[in-house]
């Protein structure tokens, strides 16, 4: 299975999705991930990427962008493809970890820890096998940055400290 990352207008991310998602042969959806409000301790579900769309299909990546091609109608907002070394399909590393992460839905879910000595430590949730990887928490916004870089973008999750 590969896995393909697409930028949007953020107006017409929705709506691409949808279209994208009318093939049989994709699962296009947009990453998100919990947050628990401080005081109000509500939980929001924000995506992970802004205006990105991932796209998991069997198709290689030639077949993916003849694809992409024909739908070029249909997906009015479609901005690019993002790409690494010319192939959108994501790394085995960054699979993997999204795998690990996202739930059936596609979303992270709250992790909760507490934090002793500077260091923080999972209780509980998708960041358990990431705890080594947790660079900063911001306890403001309940988040948690890890050093892994998706993009050139800090990855940047839910957390309850």
């Amino acid at each position: 299975m590969n896995w393909y990352v697409l930028y949007t207008l953020s107006q017409k991310t929705n709506k691409i999705v949808s279209n994208l998602n009318r093939r049989k042969e994709l699962i296009a959806f947009i990453p998100e991930y919990e947050v628990c409000h401080r005081k109000t301790k509500a939980i929001t579900i924000k995506p992970m990427f802004n205006n990105y769309i991932f796209v998991k299909t069997s198709l290689n990546q030639n077949d993916f962008n003849d694809l992409l091609l024909k739908m070029k109608d249909q997906n009015d907002g479609l901005i690019k493809q993002l790409k690494n070394n010319q192939t959108s399909a994501l790394t085995a590393d960054e699979i993997h970890f999204f795998n690990i992460v996202l739930d059936s839905h596609f979303i992270v879910r709250l992790s909760h820890g507490y934090q002793e000595y500077g260091i923080t430590h999972i209780i509980d949730g998708p960041l358990k096998p990431f705890e080594n990887h947790i660079v900063r928490v911001d306890k403001h916004n309940q988040c948690a940055y890890l050093d892994l870089v998706f993009f050139d973008r800090r990855i940047k999750l839910g957390i309850d400290i």
